[in-house]
């Protein structure tokens, strides 16, 4: 392919800083566990900390630090290059990667049920083409980019959509691991695993995980574009700010109010009556996107989608943004121009057609998500109940739907800075089991919400990114339930939360004392029991794979 070779040539661009950036004092490619042994026990002996790193896909920070040492679960000539090619051709085979196995068992008990273990290094675009190729059993979830590992994915607690739908820690039925002693673990106990499948690394270097899978279903995708006022109506008696969204208040007071409950009502019927519904809304655009859909075990008319032909599509617009993220003549353009050209392209090469296709490709569909550096910001806030229902099952969605609007509200009262110059997105999904999810406990379900923008906003010396994050952090935190109880609203933990505050508190410190002050103590509880079967002490974790965000959440 020679246009990609030339693209691949420019992955050196020189404007622009990273998202992420630290160097280790050592940096190891290993293929076989026997090596992932030999580099705990030299870290150890050396006093230096090891941590594991797939794809780049995470803000805070769970990295190697500074002069310790970093295991790269990927070939560095994939994971340094922009644009990255996995999603438009198949990984180069590096050698004898124990890391890169895909093995199956079916489990007996339950024919619609099996077992896949997976090295840590396998990505999502391998197992896609695993199940493409084969047909037969697929994960029930996963995140939309195919460019991140297995093993890096599990370990901060990643999501997909669905109001039935938990994380896929909460699918891992088991754990391969080094530990701090450079030994060989294997972690099965159901209890345990509520900890050891969301641990952040601090278990070990994880070698492979174990999902559950579920039998191969397709797709029903129905793309829709909706006018923003009637994709997510703001709750009724919405409160404006008083500056910044008359244009807004101008389109809301066009609907009748017949009209506006109609569509509430729609709304819901997206969230609780489809297997997966996400809503993206780019900055200035009139209309939002929805990616809603039901699956179905009926193949008749599948088809491979995106196809060869949409997925480069796909793949060369997010290398057009992170070219005009480096870009001097795009970074000349005013901030909401620059908005504006980011949400236009966004939504020209959105899905428009109906189609049906194996259900990994519709969770996958959008490729090419590595290519462009993003600042993201995400939280999760519980669905509470309706005030009075004594059940408590009856969902509430007005809190899901003001956090859209207040996210909405805050771009346009931000219209000289424009400082989320890319998306709002928002899922819904379940709750979770797995003892660190920021999802657990949300028995009525989850909503997502992320705002994301580009890195010359990130970069702005003014700061104004940080300041949005707050801006919105302050809202999104502050929702309340049916009996005036604030909602345990928490961040998603691979994204950027470190510097925002909750309540005037670090939240590193609201984490500690408010919104996980139980689970930490369950988590640690949970890791002292695991490391008195298998031969180590908490402090091993702390000295060997730990990292400075992880010392004050959880051991000082």
């Amino acid at each position: 392919m020679p246009l990609l070779s030339v693209l691949l040539r420019t992955s050196h661009l020189p404007i622009g800083e990273k998202t992420v950036s630290n160097t280790p004092k050592d940096t190891y490619v290993p293929k076989k566990v026997s090596e992932v042994q030999s580099i705990v026990r030299a870290a150890k002996a050396q006093g230096k900390r090891v941590r594991a790193a797939g794809y780049r896909h995470t803000w805070s920070n769970m990295y190697s630090e500074n002069d310790q040492v970093l295991i790269s679960m990927l070939n560095l000539g994939l994971v340094n290059t922009l644009p990255n090619p996995e999603s438009i051709q198949a990984t180069p085979n590096y050698g004898d990667n124990e890391f890169k196995t895909i093995e199956l068992a079916v489990n007996p008990t339950d024919p619609n049920k099996a077992l896949v273990r997976l090295g840590a290094a396998v990505t999502n675009e391998d197992f896609r083409r695993w199940v493409v190729q084969w047909g037969e059993w697929t994960l029930a979830l996963n995140v939309i980019m195919v460019e991140i590992t297995f093993g890096g994915s599990n370990a901060p607690i990643c999501h997909g959509a669905g109001i039935q739908n938990k994380t896929l820690s909460d699918l891992v039925r088991q754990i391969e691991y080094i530990d701090a002693n450079g030994e060989k673990q294997v972690l099965s106990d159901p209890e345990l695993l509520k900890v050891a499948s969301g641990c952040f690394g601090l278990l070990g270097i994880v070698t492979y995980v174990t999902l559950e899978v579920d039998k191969l279903t397709y797709a029903m995708i129905k793309p829709a574009r909706r006018d923003l006022i009637l994709a997510i109506p703001p709750p009724d008696k919405y409160v404006f700010p008083p500056k910044g969204c008359e244009e807004l208040q101008k389109r809301l007071a066009k609907y009748k109010p017949e009209q506006l409950s109609a569509a509430r009502e729609q709304f819901i019927r997206d969230a609780e009556d489809n297997y997966y519904c996400e809503w993206f809304w780019f900055p200035y655009q009139k209309e939002a996107f929805l990616n809603i859909w039901n699956n179905t075990s009926d193949s008749s008319g599948c088809v491979d989608y995106p196809g060869s032909v949409e997925t480069f599509i796909q793949w060369s617009s997010s290398w057009a943004g992170e070219v005009m993220n480096q870009s001097r003549v795009f970074r000349w353009l005013s901030p909401r121009k620059q908005a504006f050209i980011m949400g236009t392209m966004a939504m020209a090469t959105l899905p428009r057609k109906n189609v049906k296709t194996q259900l990994i490709n519709a969770l996958h569909f959008r490729r090419g998500i590595q290519n462009m550096r993003v600042g993201d910001f995400e939280v999760e806030i519980p669905i509470p109940s309706v005030a009075g229902d004594a059940t408590h099952t009856k969902r509430d969605w007005t809190a899901v739907q003001r956090a859209w609007w207040d996210g909405i509200c805050a771009m346009y009262v931000d219209s000289t800075n424009v400082s989320a110059r890319i998306a709002l997105e928002m899922r819904v999904m379940a709750d979770s089991s797995v003892v660190m999810a920021p999802q657990r406990g949300n028995t009525l379900g989850t909503a997502s919400i992320e705002v994301i923008t580009n890195m010359p906003a990130v970069e702005d010396k003014k700061k104004i990114w940080d300041g949005f994050k707050q801006t919105v952090a302050n809202v999104w935190t502050g929702y309340k339930g049916p009996d005036g109880e604030k909602l345990n609203v928490r961040p998603h933990w691979a994204k950027e939360w470190e510097t925002t505050k909750v309540d005037g508190k670090d939240w590193v410190d609201h984490m500690k004392e408010v919104s996980y002050k139980d689970e930490i103590v369950e988590f640690k509880r949970s890791l002292a029991e695991i490391g008195d079967k298998q031969g180590w002490k908490l402090e091993d974790l702390k000295a060997t794979f730990s990292t400075p965000l992880l010392d004050r959440l959880i051991f000082d």
